[in-house]
């Protein structure tokens, strides 16, 4: 009997870490708008921006009708609690933010994710995120 209650002791303390450890990010998210100094910008209906989160990276695509998806950014990032580090390795456009690491605030309700932060050059911003996958 104790050997048994230390087997489901052991099983329950697994099944905590593996679901504790579980990247909430992973997977596509889909740009749905947000808020850049308080002004709303919505997500455009030309195009659409996704990113992908894989283990501790990440690809950020522009994505135009039946023409190939264009990498736009990537780079690596880090959760911690309801902390994300981005850091940008990549940029297609020139960007003041490469090699920078920024911290943002997100927030994952369902399939929707909140990402909110200031920027280095001070602006505020609040990005709404869909999950697509």
């Amino acid at each position: 009997m104790k050997h048994f209650l230390k087997f489901k002791l052991i099983i329950f303390c697994f099944v905590i870490l593996t679901s504790c450890s579980k990247n909430p990010l992973s997977g596509t998210w889909q740009y749905d708008g947000g808020l850049y100094n308080g002004r709303e910008q919505k997500a455009s209906s030309d195009f659409s921006m996704q990113r992908t989160y894989e283990e501790n990276t990440y690809q950020a695509f522009m994505i135009e009708g039946s023409v190939k998806p264009e990498l736009y950014n990537s780079g690596n990032y880090e959760v911690h609690g309801d902390t994300l580090l981005i850091t940008s390795k990549f940029s297609s456009r020139p960007s003041q933010n490469t090699d920078l690491t920024i911290s943002y605030k997100f927030n994952i309700k369902k399939d929707k994710l909140t990402i909110n932060g200031i920027l280095p050059n001070g602006m505020i911003v609040e990005e709404y995120w869909k999950r697509v996958d």
